[in-house]
């Protein structure tokens, strides 16, 4: 499974690829990609895209920046992408969705059994949109979690 390394001292993006890495060890996370309709940007069915994620044993480095004028992510070369701190959400469970979403486009760079179409997102076609549609699932993902860890603190 698809592993994320991070260095930095950013506690921040720590806690998310922390978080994130939960997410890709996760057999559920496959399963759930697996059963997703059809994405519209690829010819590739959910199932054989879970397959591939799931037998990938890549490590992708995450490195951290600061620049105010700059996007929250850039993926710099094949299995390594920037997080812009300046920009990053505050709240994990969108910060994981954007990891993750850094995740597949810099892993597709090197897999070439992920292929699929860029596309301009509009917001019509973004839920189903391949690596967006993966990334929205690993967000609900995060957030089951963290009211299942909720609930049981109250007990």
């Amino acid at each position: 499974m698809i592993k994320l390394l991070y260095t930095g001292k950013n506690h921040k993006v720590e806690n998310t690829v922390k978080k994130a890495n939960e997410i890709l060890q996760n057999a559920a996370f496959y399963d759930k990609i697996a059963s997703l309709p059809q994405m519209s940007n690829t010819d590739m069915s959910s199932r054989a895209i879970a397959a591939i994620l799931k037998e990938n044993n890549q490590e992708i480095c995450v490195q951290s920046f600061w620049n105010p004028f700059s996007k929250s992510t850039k993926v710099v070369e094949p299995c390594s992408f920037k997080v812009n701190t300046y920009n990053f959400c505050g709240t994990t469970s969108f910060a994981v969705n954007t990891i993750i979403n850094d995740t597949l486009l810099s892993l597709a760079l090197k897999c070439d059994a992920l292929h699929f179409e860029p596309t301009v997102i509009n917001e019509e076609d973004y839920e189903n949109v391949f690596p967006c549609r993966i990334a929205a699932v690993a967000e609900i993902l995060t957030r089951k979690n963290k009211m299942s860890r909720l609930k049981l603190e109250y007990k």
